[in-house]
């Protein structure tokens, strides 16, 4: 029976007799249900929608927050890649956002190079416009020689401040647990676990 055939004969069996008042009633009653069976699909889909941008945007949060964190060890003597040394005052950029420990340089004979030769420091790349770890010759004596760096970093992304890296990694959890009450409001305040339970 369709939503208007019900209204008209409503409109019609409103009177004052107890039997026309007792059929009003079933007629309210069963909108009633069918207004609820309604009111529970759409709440299931909101709660589908809700979770399914949530997990989307969780992934998302969850890489972001681990770039936070990430350290790394740049080190040229496990492999061919060596830098060579520029004339002084020239500026090389290696690799990694933040410099978290003192670089070790050796030269082609694996002897340690003298830090008053070099500095190894944070800057902004002029090639890149980014954040980088710089090598800077000071004096021509190693100019033009090959050389090992080995340095712990920070990744592109990496938060310095280890109070702020603790908070970002919070903002996940509780984007989570966000998710979950959102799902989880709207079912337990209808009569949702009712309808399923039938």
């Amino acid at each position: 029976m369709s939503h208007d055939t019900l209204m008209k004969g409503m409109k019609k069996i409103r009177g004052n007799s107890i039997s026309n008042r007792i059929l009003l009633r079933r007629g309210e009653k069963i909108m009633d249900k069918k207004a609820q069976e309604n009111i529970g699909i759409g709440i299931i889909m909101v709660m589908f929608i809700t979770v399914l941008v949530g997990v989307i945007f969780f992934q998302a949060i969850a890489e972001q927050a681990a770039l936070s964190s990430t350290t790394g060890t740049y080190n040229t003597t496990a492999g061919s890649d060596t830098i060579t040394i520029p004339a002084d005052t020239v500026i090389l950029d290696l690799f990694g956002q933040e410099l978290l420990d003192t670089p070790i340089v050796r030269n082609a004979s694996n002897d340690i190079v003298g830090s008053g030769n070099y500095t190894i420091d944070e800057g902004v790349s002029t090639s890149t416009g980014v954040k980088t770890i710089r090598y800077t010759a000071v004096g021509s004596e190693y100019a033009a020689q090959t050389a090992n760096i080995t340095y712990s970093y920070g990744v592109d992304g990496y938060v310095d401040n280890s109070g702020s890296r603790a908070i970002i990694s919070l903002i996940a959890i509780f984007f989570a647990l966000a998710v979950a009450v959102v799902a989880l409001s709207p079912t337990l305040r209808s009569n949702v676990l009712k309808m399923v339970n039938k």
